[in-house]
């Protein structure tokens, strides 16, 4: 009977959420409603569909990677001779071709470098030539070939003539020794038909290279929409997007021009032949999977450096991007809570009995956006506004509990937990503080397009968070006439660690490995971000230490040692430095938010509400908390980028001329 309740009560659920008209796609619930695979080209996508539906689930692993291979090459094969069809050519020439195996004269298609000529001939067609030129010359060949079976007809025709006068009788005014001297001369010695079968033959050997040739640009042009579609999903450095795609065209032998924006990128593919282009719009839902981003940066080193076909590349992208995530849900939502209470201590001062306050809003904003969110499209719209309000207005509401009895006598606390910890450790985890910081990459690469458009919505996104914190507060001490209006934690914060070095160091590192996993790191990835992340808040801690609320100076040289170790790491040990860098960013931004006191710059314009004294000074205070958060956010990312920027020029002062530098 239990069964039957939990089945009927999963179908209620499930139609309230179709109700809602909001598919969950796999990402957190702060997306657009209109899923980019509706508007964006989705090529590679139908492709690795197509592959997927024809792959049986039987047979161990070997013989379904041999499967899935030979079924990525059939779906090539099928799209170059449907487009071949199209153009009203003959598919005859692809019967029997593999674009993934070898070409006629046993040449690879998708190699990273394709040969001047196969076969020792001069090739068919250029390297990079597009589509179009490439039908046109396939075109040309079926005509000459059909001229030339016209041709050859008619010369047999001659040939049957000849026999068939042969076998009449000698007319007498025919000439008897010119009959034999014309019928002596065997078949094999007339030149003109032979020379003509022997051009046909190369006609149509020169027609199944060109046949082949287009598979090959086809599924060139794929590998690079699909590479560029899981770095934009799995948090590449999106300033030098761009330049990753350009170099993979280029390696591959593409013609191409790439335009990033945020959440998609323009693609280009030229044919400079006949002076045409065919445009593709990729797009993807801005995401972060540190697993997956570094399995993706191999293979594009692969391809690279020559050591994997596109093709190739392709088939693994393919089983990647298919891949459910590592974590589930529900551990996802407890890293949440985990990574909040961690994240108190030295970054707001929480004491260790708002850690459980703290855990519990935590995991409530982690079960919102990825359980709530994505099922609900106007949640989704007004999530960062209630999430604010709603754990401001619990944190308040807990904060102004009065410390009586012998708790009050033995710490000497006039509230037993702290408001300002709880308020601002528990929406920590949905700050766009990776969003502000790629901005500013962005804008500092003189990328003005993309960076203009990611700093708009990060500012307006950060006064969404700020607006929320001063309602929420507002809400609560217009309900409690005695709410706590204190803006840090009563008393040393270091008091119930005994040292203040223990209340921050520790907790930085278990924070980064929490970070890191909350963003689908591996374990074995954890250690490496713990180090880097204690190397960038170290100087970041002393300099704010000294400095006070001047955070600028602080976070340059913090993420300057944080950059200079992840590319070190990336130079000497060939590490992956954008992954494992990624949580030692967050520790320095939340530091800088804490150290500006931004977050809750909103409590002076709710205390002055509570007691009645509100005046023209006061929606002056009103408008600065609404926009305290969103320019703290900027003055801390660049800080960031500036030194990032300048450690990415002390470890690589000439670039990387092949690959890219793959780091923030």
């Amino acid at each position: 009977m239990d069964r039957w309740k939990q089945a009927l009560a999963a179908v209620k659920l499930q139609s309230i959420a179709d109700s809602m008209r909001r598919p969950e796609y796999g990402e957190d619930g702060l997306d657009p409603g209109l899923h980019p695979n509706d508007v964006g080209a989705i090529d590679d996508l139908h492709q690795a569909t197509a592959t997927g539906d024809r792959t049986s689930d039987d047979g161990n692993d070997h013989d379904e990677e041999k499967a899935n291979a030979s079924t990525l090459r059939d779906v090539q094969d099928q799209e170059a001779a449907d487009i071949i069809r199209t153009f009203g050519l003959h598919s005859k020439h692809v019967d029997g071709l593999s674009t993934g195996a070898t070409t006629p004269d046993g040449g690879s298609t998708t190699a990273a470098t394709t040969p001047d000529g196969l076969g020792g001939e001069p090739a068919s067609a250029p390297v990079n030539a597009g589509l179009l030129s490439t039908l046109l010359r396939l075109s040309q060949l079926e005509k000459t070939s059909k001229n030339l079976i016209h041709k050859e007809v008619f010369l047999n025709k001659e040939y049957l003539d000849e026999d068939a006068a042969r076998d009449r009788r000698t007319k007498w005014y025919e000439d008897p020794n010119m009959k034999k001297s014309t019928s002596s001369i065997p078949k094999l010695s007339f030149t003109p038909a032979a020379a003509e079968q022997r051009r046909l033959k190369r006609q149509r050997k020169r027609a199944k290279k060109l046949t082949v040739h287009v598979a090959s640009i086809l599924a060139r042009q794929r590998y690079i929409m699909q590479l560029c579609r899981a770095f934009m999903a799995y948090g590449a450095p999106t300033h030098r997007l761009e330049q990753y795609m350009v170099m993979t065209a280029a390696i591959l032998d593409v013609s191409a021009q790439f335009l990033y924006m945020p959440g998609c990128m323009v693609m280009s593919f030229d044919d400079r032949e006949t002076h045409t282009a065919q445009v593709k719009l990729v797009r993807a839902v801005q995401g972060m999977d540190l697993g997956r981003l570094t399995e993706v940066h191999n293979i594009y080193k692969s391809v690279i450096h020559d050591k994997m076909g596109a093709d190739e590349a392709a088939e693994e992208l393919d089983k990647i991007m298919k891949r459910s995530p590592r974590y589930n849900k529900t551990f996802i939502i407890l890293l949440y809570g985990l990574s909040s209470a961690c994240i108190g201590p030295w970054a707001f001062g929480a004491r260790p009995i708002d850690l459980p306050i703290i855990f519990f809003l935590g995991a409530f904003v982690g079960f919102m956006q990825h359980v709530v969110a994505p099922h609900s499209i106007l949640f989704a719209n007004v999530f960062e506004v209630a999430m604010a309000i709603i754990t401001s207005f619990i944190a308040r509401g807990i904060g102004s509990i009065h410390a009586t009895g012998p708790f009050a006598d033995l710490t000497g606390r006039k509230y037993v937990f702290c408001f300002s910890a709880i308020a601002q450790s528990s929406i920590c985890m949905i700050l766009p503080g990776f969003s502000v910081l790629c901005s500013s990459l962005e804008l500092q690469s003189h990328q003005i397009i993309a960076g203009s458009v990611r700093l708009v919505y990060t500012i307006l996104y950060s006064l969404f968070l700020g607006y929320g914190v001063t309602i929420g507060t507002t809400a609560y001490g217009l309900i409690d006439k005695g709410a706590t209006g204190e803006g840090s934690c009563f008393g040393e914060p270091q008091e119930p660690y005994g040292n203040k070095y223990v209340q921050h160091f520790p907790f930085v590192a278990v924070y980064c490995i929490l970070a890191g996993l909350v963003n689908q790191a591996r374990f074995r990835q954890t250690p490496i971000m713990a180090v880097f992340g204690l190397i960038g808040y170290l100087p970041n801690y002393f300099l704010s230490d000294r400095l006070g609320s001047s955070t600028g100076l602080a976070n340059t040289v913090g993420a300057f040692a944080l950059g200079t170790a992840g590319n070190l790491y990336s130079r000497l040990w060939h590490g992956h430095a954008a992954s494992a860098i990624i949580p030692g960013i967050f520790t320095i931004v939340s530091s800088g938010l804490a150290a500006s006191g931004a977050i809750i710059s909103g409590l002076q314009y709710s205390k002055q509400i509570q007691d009645g004294t509100i005046n023209d000074a006061t929606v002056v205070n009103s408008n600065n908390s609404l926009t305290g958060l969103g320019y703290g956010m900027i003055e801390v990312a660049i800080g960031v980028s500036v030194g990032l920027f300048i450690s990415a020029v002390v470890v690589y002062p000439y670039g990387k001329q092949r690959s890219g530098l793959f780091s923030f």
